[in-house]
């Protein structure tokens, strides 16, 4: 994992204080200081519980440094750990904001409200950077120059698997996060993309592509909304598509 430096915190930080800020004085102007004392600390909350939280992953400042907030597996966090990490930044603040610096000296750059809800600081891996094969980290090779293909494929259509297409394996086709096991594996800051999150395979007596959720947190979807539940499999037709985490990971099958 790629963790995020103190200085690159700082600056996303600072970039949040002045957007904090700027909104604080508007409510300021319009309903008055007073109303602003009362509910701007919420202001404040309410910025970093809901952009941190879910598959959005981090605030507008650490957007603009190439950061995301992970649980310790990488995975986007909850709206619950996401307050529980909001609530920490005050125990942080105490004696000179020592647990902010902890960010610059910790294994895992983690200052004390990352330890408090169990999370990281991480830079986003590039668009583009996505792996495709089974051998790990570092191999590009696409699974079809690994084992034999069924001559049916999975192609990107929205993300960062766009514009690309990998070959489905006889044994199927697992997409998710982790490099070891995944064929398609995305990096960290795909939106509510899980470590295992699902996996295709082909019918060849239905001609009907299978697609299975593998217990994914922001779950599988056909095109209509639908979600597929972990351990139902679904079928698709040649030339249907899915998405995996949100409408940024759609995939259609051929």
């Amino acid at each position: 994992m790629n963790y995020a430096g103190f200085g690159k915190r700082l600056l996303a930080y600072l970039i949040d204080g002045v957007i904090i800020g700027l909104a604080g004085g508007i409510l300021a102007v319009f309903f008055g200081y007073y109303f602003y004392l009362i509910f701007g600390w919420l202001l404040g909350a309410l910025y970093f519980i809901l952009m941190e939280g879910g598959t959005w992953q981090a605030t507008l400042g650490k957007r603009v440094m190439g950061l995301i907030v992970t649980d310790m597996n990488g995975d986007p966090i909850s709206y619950g750990t996401a307050t529980l990490r909001y609530l920490g930044k005050f125990v942080s603040s105490l004696i000179l904001g020592v647990g902010y610096l902890m960010a610059a000296f910790t294994e895992n750059h983690q200052a004390l409200h990352d330890k408090i809800a169990s999370t990281l600081v991480l830079c986003a891996a590039p668009a583009g950077n996505t792996r495709y094969s089974s051998q790990g980290a570092g191999s590009p090779a696409p699974p079809s120059m690994a084992s034999p293909g069924t001559g049916r494929c999975i192609v990107g259509i929205s993300g960062e698997f766009a514009g690309r297409s990998v070959q489905l394996l006889p044994g199927g086709t697992m997409i998710g996060r982790d490099s070891v096991a995944c064929q398609i594996a995305l990096s960290a800051s795909a939106p509510g993309i899980s470590r295992h999150h699902c996996q295709v395979n082909f019918n060849p007596q239905t001609g009907m592509f299978i697609i299975n959720d593998l217990g994914s947190t922001y779950g599988t979807y056909l095109m209509n909304g639908m979600r597929i539940p972990s351990g139902q499999p679904a079928a698709l037709r040649p030339g249907e598509r899915f998405y995996a985490g949100s409408q940024a990971n759609v995939f259609e099958v051929r």
